[in-house]
């Protein structure tokens, strides 16, 4: 992630400091060199060493399950004009799983346990 930074915006820091551990130093010292190379020798020896994959344009990995979906209007489907109206707007609400959600659950049962809410109430409450 580092050399990707620096290979973007290398000419902006004049230096890059890593606090590491003394446990963590020996990996670093061993390691620098693959990412860091000081000459172009050094750079073609680490060259096998390094992995194929080292993530994007920034040097972040990419795993596909973790990245963000963002939708204009989630909730509704991507077939949906806006120029359906209000109606169709509305006929989403209630439809996902935030919309059902009850009250602070902990707290009901934090109530319960202290006596402050009886079986029979809450049941109301969650009918209701």
């Amino acid at each position: 992630t580092v050399r990707r930074f620096l290979e973007i915006h290398g000419e902006t820091l004049e230096k890059v400091v890593f606090a590491v551990s003394e446990l963590e130093e020996a990996t670093y010292q061993k390691l620098l060199p693959l990412y860091f190379p000081r000459s172009l020798e050094e750079e073609l020896q680490s060259l096998p060493y390094l992995p194929a994959d080292i993530g994007n344009a920034e040097g972040e990995p990419v795993v596909p399950e973790r990245q963000i979906r963002i939708t204009e209007k989630p909730g509704v489907p991507d077939d949906a004009s806006d120029e359906e109206g209000l109606e169709a707007d509305l006929s989403f609400i209630g439809s996902h799983a935030f919309a059902r959600m009850e009250g602070d659950v902990d707290k009901q049962r934090r109530l319960i346990l202290q006596g402050q809410l009886s079986e029979a109430a809450l049941q109301k409450q969650h009918q209701r």
